[in-house]
């Protein structure tokens, strides 16, 4: 299922990524590596800051999809104005190729805050739910059988976050297939039924279905899910 958690956890990061073009404020591709990467982490920083400080104010999990791409627009342009050596880069860059640029610095932050910013992370799947959901191509009878899996899931990991973050990942990774295992087992003829009687025994299909049921635990405790994610392989 670590391909199909990583999957989706991608498909989140590409969903938001173009509000960053849309602020049309991104240093220029001739920068390099090294600055960019400074920038990514600073700009990341801020960013979450600013995001506790408005989760202070009104739970983030509260907001529609439309509030939440207003706020991140508006917070990636706060952090944006507000750091001098970016400021130095966006005075050479015009309009032209700047949405690109914005995409690909929106990438990289969203890759950064989903592994370092837990309130970051509700956002992210506010911003990209519904894409994802659509890119998994689920059907309403789907999502009927799904759910419940997802929210089990959800139930079972979270309180165990503390614990699973000490773990090396290939340790987290056995908990997971347990964890799944056990609750997929309730619901065995559903899903014999809707994806064929060999389903347990197609790895396709078993890939396809983790990837599903990842998705819908998203927004549900995406802290669990970005524990299950090799970030420093999520570009491969």
């Amino acid at each position: 299922m670590k391909n199909a958690i990583r999957r989706v956890i991608v498909l989140f990061i590409f969903a938001a990524a173009p509000l960053f073009g849309r602020a049309q404020t991104t240093p220029p591709a001739a920068a390099d590596s090294v600055t960019q990467q400074r920038l990514v982490q600073q700009v990341s920083a801020d960013m979450c800051r600013r995001l506790e400080l408005e989760n202070q104010k009104s739970a983030l999990t509260n907001l529609s999809k439309a509030e939440a791409e207003q706020l991140f627009s508006r917070l990636f342009l706060q952090a944006a104005a507000s750091n001098d050596e970016l400021a130095t880069f966006l005075t050479k860059i015009g309009e032209q190729g700047a949405r690109e640029q914005g995409e690909q610095l929106g990438r990289r932050v969203g890759l950064v805050m989903m592994r370092e910013c837990p309130v970051g992370q509700q956002l992210f799947m506010r911003l990209g739910g519904e894409q994802v959901s659509q890119q998994q191509g689920m059907r309403p009878e789907e999502t009927t059988l799904l759910q419940p899996i997802a929210t089990a899931m959800c139930r079972d990991l979270t309180p165990r976050v503390a614990e699973l973050r000490k773990l090396p990942l290939p340790k987290r990774m056995s908990i997971l297939t347990e964890v799944l295992s056990k609750n997929l087992k309730p619901y065995a003829k559903q899903l014999g039924q809707l994806y064929g009687a060999d389903i347990f025994l197609n790895k396709e299909g078993m890939e396809k279905l983790g990837a599903k049921i990842a998705a819908l635990m998203a927004p549900k405790c995406p802290e669990v899910l970005v524990l299950f994610t090799d970030f420093d392989k999520i570009d491969r």
